[in-house]
């Protein structure tokens, strides 16, 4: 089996919608994806009308054009109906009835609106020639002309007041068991509507099949008319979105259910995450123009949902590669990066220890290792970055303490004395995303020798408040956080928030900072 192609979107339906939404997300450069089923719901029409710059185009000819606009930007159309989707947020599976297999990050609904018509013979065989429904869609071409509204619901009133406005000869032919408002009759009435009672038998066409001839009624009388308007009920099938949970839900105008839809938020999106929807399939009262700038919209959203989201992983790798080894072998590749100076809490801390045998974990380019070789200690000075240890013994060398610093590379999350101890462990700044740090301090700990000092300095939390930690917020530490992690033949010496005066990089301005600082001996 071939290698499953994953895309940013996936986008079923190629309408108006699909296509302007597929337009959004190419030109943004997101890979997508169109599955069409090639069963557009205006397909019977021969135009399309109050679409800007497109008025009476084909619908069929719109979408050929669309497509051809959509590919100049990478999007992919493909003819096939999906009849599966699974998995969730950044990795659902689109399968189709042609048996492929896709992946996308998100997935844009736009088809299955299918309108269903009263149950008269003859009407669906001349739905979308001369049996109408919109009057902002077809109203104009019927101007003038003999128009028969079926009223199959009290809605038909609106019907008839619309198409009024564009011939004077409408009748509103009432079904059995509907009631129109005597206000709405009334009303009708006044600007010249006409009424007739019971279900028509039939829509009756020329000999031929290519006319018109009109209704025959409930009485056996043929109603002679050029044009027939109905109230369909559209309802979207998108039966591949029950298992995950999204049922059509009613569409209600005035109090009564007209149709059924896929609920959205404002954004396009679902109660899905990752699964958004736009046009008709969320609201059958759109005409082209409008699900075609819906679908655009929607687009728009979904593609900022993806920066976002490209962001939050692009930040999550930066963090967790800034404690891999590789980052940090590139960052010592390059200029100095401190200053040489030794840590001040090391510098208030040591003198009054004896000189002995001292551990600097994470000792970068050693400037607290050099400082504690010409304070008497003998050093060893590890990292995981053999650049960084080349540099300690390039600067020992050049202090004239290169005999009293060894260096060693090793990783302290994995960190093992092994039996092996020192006087003095000391570590400077040294951080752990995610609470990391316990596990640190209790494997310095166990290096610890007898009698001697383990010295953990961090950047307090409370720095965040200077905007010098910004991206830090997830692995500052205070002292008392590391405290359990001492076994219990360790006395806590020193465990706070110690307060200090920095620079601020950019600025020059002395700024009030804090250490977190934990000092603990081993007893003896």
């Amino acid at each position: 089996m071939s290698e499953m192609t994953t895309y940013d979107v996936v986008v079923v339906g190629g309408g108006a919608a699909g296509l302007s939404g597929a337009m959004a997300l190419g030109r943004s450069r997101r890979s997508v994806l169109v599955i069409d089923a090639g069963e557009p719901r205006n397909a019977p029409a021969d135009h399309a009308h109050n679409y800007l710059g497109r008025e009476g185009v084909p619908p069929l000819e719109l979408l050929e054009i669309g497509r051809r606009e959509v590919a100049q930007y990478g999007v992919e159309v493909l003819a096939d109906r999906v009849v599966g989707l699974s998995g969730e947020v950044d990795d659902f599976l689109v399968t189709t009835a042609g048996g492929r297999r896709f992946g996308a990050r998100r997935v844009l609904v736009t088809g299955g609106v299918v309108d269903e018509l009263p149950d008269v013979p003859g009407l669906a065989e001349r739905w979308g020639v001369d049996v109408l429904h919109c009057p902002y869609c077809h109203g104009w071409e019927v101007r003038d002309r003999a128009i028969a509204v079926l009223a199959t619901s009290p809605m038909a009133g609106h019907q008839g007041l619309l198409f009024r406005q564009l011939s004077d000869d409408v009748v509103v032919v009432v079904h059995d068991g509907v009631e129109i408002p005597d206000e709405e009759v009334e009303r009708l009435g006044a600007i010249g509507v006409r009424f007739v009672h019971g279900t028509p038998q039939e829509v009756v066409a020329s000999d031929d099949g290519d006319a018109l001839v009109g209704l025959r009624l409930a009485d056996g009388s043929v109603l002679e008319r050029d044009a027939i308007v109905v109230a369909s009920q559209p309802h979207v099938r998108a039966d591949f979105l029950g298992p995950l949970g999204i049922e059509p839900a009613p569409f209600e105008m005035n109090g009564l259910t007209v149709g059924s839809v896929i609920a959205v938020e404002p954004t396009g999106a679902t109660s899905v995450p990752g699964i958004f929807a736009a046009g008709n399939a969320t609201d059958i009262s759109m005409i082209l123009v409008a699900s075609a700038a819906h679908g655009t919209r929607v687009g728009a959203w979904i593609n900022a949902e993806l920066a976002s989201a490209d962001a939050a992983r692009a930040v999550q790798e930066r963090r967790d590669g800034f404690f891999e080894r590789p980052a940090w072998e590139e960052r010592y590749s390059g200029e100095r990066v401190w200053s040489g100076r030794v840590n001040v809490q090391l510098a208030a801390e040591a003198p009054p220890l004896p000189p002995g045998r001292a551990l600097d974990i994470g000792c970068g380019e050693g400037g607290d290792a050099i400082w504690l070789a010409s304070q008497g200690w003998q050093v060893t000075a590890v990292d995981f970055a053999d650049a960084a240890l080349a540099r300690v013994t390039e600067h020992a060398d050049e202090a004239g303490v290169g005999d009293r610093v060894e260096t060693r590379r090793l990783d302290v999350r994995s960190f093992d004395p092994a039996g092996e101890t020192w006087d003095l462990v000391t570590s400077h700044f040294f951080h752990l995303p995610d609470g990391g740090m316990p596990d640190v301090v209790r494997r310095l700990a166990s290096a610890v020798a007898p009698g001697g000092t383990l010295l953990v300095v961090g950047h307090h939390p409370d720095d965040l408040a200077t905007g010098l930690r910004h991206g830090h917020d997830t692995f500052m530490f205070t002292a008392d956080q590391l405290v359990p992690a001492l076994p219990d033949d360790f006395e806590v010496e020193a465990c706070e928030a110690r307060p200090r005066t920095q620079a601020h990089p950019h600025t020059g301005e002395e700024i009030a900072i804090a250490d977190a600082v934990l000092k603990a001996r081993r007893k003896d």
